[in-house]
């Protein structure tokens, strides 16, 4: 909760906001002054003062840059997945073996954003972008020059440690420019990025791997790649609000304290999950994107090889959900935007009530917190679809149905799981508006290592039990995710104030 006090050296009044990092309460303590009033009240120490000092056109900038950069890991999934056959038989070597490039890279995707995170808290978000393309773009040059596999393993490892770093450096960056009410808009957009590239990756990866063979896929990535990281060194300016407002004056809201190296420790972040609702808000999320993640990996089998199309036909099918992503997204990101400003008006509504009524004479309307669960009032939306979508899906594919309508499934399942994402990530973040990048790199490294799982076990599952039944049982445990993030939604707010974190929204 903050506490308010009067500031002799300013005419505003001033709060002081309790950090939500895992780390000790010390280094919390020691930069309360430096975090003001909420950000829902504009202009905290003064309404001529911006939230951030950069214009619309440039935030329109950064957001398409973050989302273009955060493409890249993605792509570097996705686009190799068409070209899995063509390098075992070029390597020599079996199919669980190479499934271990897959395997690698994810759990690489899974690792790595704590620790970009944690340096991006720290030193930055420009030379986070800028190191870890430059990582990126080596990496996929290995790629590209691998003659074995232990080679090509290694130089995914190398691959996903620099692509994974805007997974959670991005979030970061769009808390640093827009504040909460307008938050998921910009992260609808930002995630466009993320969620396009199993879409985006099979169709690109399909048509050069078929072409010109699949040492070029990684040729363009690293094309891809060098571009961006020219792009943050030329283009995108440092946004980190503690970074910012030494040098602009700006609203002093959800400024990260800076912390110690001990004290920057991400094995300390994972312990965010210990609290009840960031741990059911982390089930879902990775039940989520494990499910879409082994339905993105089994989609060319079943084009190919149940539907008879060619590698490069193949990835024109990832469209349905390609688009169903763009609708979700942005969508999804919009929606919790307006849940937050109509729950403020509602709030804000009934304080003026009570007050004209004199029932509650020291109630002010600028004093209303919307509570961190509205964002997720409307995720059983987006839930919904994706379930339907897998559930029905599967079965299509069993049978040998319609390719029509296992196209109009893979469109639900895309629409619902970006819809889902902007739900549980703004959630996130409204719980930790300190820490932004880092509980995403959280929320990201509990995800990744379920999907690194799923992966590995999910091409078994379709030998022994089908698609119908596989599908199933991976339906069944998204199911188990959603009971639990709806307990959330209707209890949240008691479990935060019992358990914690105790958010100052």
């Amino acid at each position: 909760m903050t506490n308010k006090h009067r500031n002799s050296d300013s005419k505003s009044e001033r709060t002081d906001e309790i950090s939500h990092s895992p780390t000790s309460h010390s280094a919390s303590a020691s930069h309360q002054s430096d975090i003001t009033k909420d950000e829902d009240e504009r202009g905290s120490v003064g309404p001529e003062l911006p939230y951030s000092p950069f214009s619309t056109r440039t935030k329109a900038m950064i957001v398409i840059i973050t989302a273009l950069t955060g493409l890249v890991s993605p792509l570097s999934a996705n686009m190799y997945y068409p070209s899995i056959q063509v390098v075992r038989d070029d390597l020599n070597t079996t199919q669980s073996a190479v499934t271990w490039t897959v395997t690698a890279f994810v759990l690489g995707m899974a690792v790595f954003p704590l620790l970009w995170s944690n340096l991006s808290d720290r030193f930055g978000r420009k030379i986070v972008y800028i190191t870890s393309m430059l990582v990126f773009t080596c990496g996929s040059i290995g790629c590209a020059l691998s003659k074995s596999l232990t080679a090509l393993i290694i130089s995914r490892i190398i691959q996903a440690a620099g692509s994974s770093a805007v997974q959670g450096s991005g979030a970061g960056t769009i808390s640093d420019i827009y504040p909460r009410e307008q938050r998921g808009t910009a992260l609808g957009i930002y995630y466009l990025g993320p969620l396009l590239g199993p879409c985006l990756g099979p169709l690109i990866g399909g048509y050069i791997g078929e072409d010109v063979g699949w040492r070029w896929v990684f040729w363009v990535l690293t094309i891809w790649g060098g571009v961006m990281m020219l792009l943050a060194i030329f283009v995108l300016p440092e946004t980190h609000r503690r970074i910012v407002s030494k040098k602009h004056r700006i609203q002093q809201v959800n400024i990260p304290p800076r912390l110690s190296l001990k004290e920057n420790n991400p094995l300390l972040d994972l312990t965010t999950a210990k609290y009840p609702v960031v741990a059911l808000t982390l089930f879902h999320f990775s039940m989520i994107f494990g499910t879409y993640f082994a339905n993105a990996t089994g989609q060319p089998l079943a084009y190919e090889n149940i539907y008879g199309l060619s590698q490069g036909t193949s990835g024109l099918c990832f469209l349905a959900s390609g688009v169903g992503c763009i609708i979700g997204s942005t969508c999804g990101g919009r929606a919790t935007d307006l849940l937050l400003i109509r729950k403020k008006r509602i709030l804000l509504e009934r304080a003026s009530q009570r007050c004209e009524d004199g029932k509650s004479q020291q109630q002010q309307p600028t004093d209303i917190k919307v509570p961190a669960e509205t964002r997720l009032e409307a995720m059983w939306i987006g839930t919904m679809l994706f379930l339907c979508g897998i559930i029905i899906g599967g079965w299509l594919i069993d049978k040998h149905l319609s390719l029509a309508a296992v196209l109009v499934m893979q469109f639900c399942i895309g629409t619902g799981m970006a819809f889902t994402f902007q739900s549980l990530g703004g959630y996130l973040i409204d719980m930790f508006p300190t820490m932004p990048a880092r509980i995403t790199g959280v929320q990201n490294f509990w995800r990744s290592i379920w999907g690194a799982v799923i992966v590995q076990v999910f091409p078994t599952m379709l030998d022994n039990i089908g698609w119908g039944w596989a599908y199933t049982i991976m339906f069944f445990l998204t199911l188990a995710s959603f009971v639990g993030i709806m307990v959330v939604v209707f209890e949240g707010e008691k479990l935060r104030a019992r358990y914690g974190p105790r958010s100052t929204l």
